[in-house]
């Protein structure tokens, strides 16, 4: 009778010592499940926040672009606009009267980087374009947030229509390229 009890005996902590071995299987496999749930929600948090940090530099840079475009068109006369109703003849930088020629550069100073904006008449519509400024860094870094800048003029008999338009851009460091658009009419 004390063999059966002692067989009896060792039986229940053999069973308890599978049960044991499952339940620990079973802990670090909900353990590992839940790391890993963490870990994906936190990797998506980053990626919102780059994001929308890039949104905010590309903007910048769109919005920066478009003001010393303003301000170089408004203060400083820069982009010419037509004297007459053939559109042969316009104002340049300095103020002299000019005869139209098909391209011209025209050369602005933007937070101390000068841009050239090449300058191209199509009939009663001036063009003004560049891509790909760097503005504010000396870096040429692939990734370094740029802007293209388009500033079009259209004259017609009473006014002239200036359109600028900038886009900012940025490629973060995921590699994802984020882009912002500025338009301004002035009548």
């Amino acid at each position: 009778m004390l063999k059966n009890i002692k067989k009896q005996f060792a039986s229940k902590e053999k069973s308890k010592a599978g049960f044991a071995i499952l339940f620990s299987v079973l802990m670090a496999s909900f353990l590992i499940t839940l790391g890993i749930s963490i870990f994906s929600i936190s990797l998506k948090e980053i990626m919102i926040t780059t994001s929308t940090r890039d949104s905010q530099i590309a903007y910048y840079i769109a919005d920066s672009a478009r003001e010393c475009a303003l301000y170089w068109d408004v203060k400083r006369g820069a982009f010419p606009r037509c004297m007459d109703s053939s559109c042969t003849s316009f104002l340049d930088a300095d103020g002299n009267s000019v005869t139209a020629a098909n391209t011209i550069n025209v050369p602005v100073t933007c937070n101390g980087v000068e841009v050239i904006l090449p300058f191209n008449k199509n009939a009663s519509i001036f063009t003004y374009s560049a891509t790909q400024q760097n503005f504010f860094k000396a870096s040429s870094t692939p990734s370094a947030p740029v802007s293209d800048i388009s500033i079009t003029k259209q004259w017609s008999i009473d006014k002239t229509i200036t359109t600028i338009e900038a886009r900012g851009h940025n490629t973060g460091i995921i590699g994802r390229r984020v882009e912002r658009g500025i338009q301004q009419i002035n009548n």
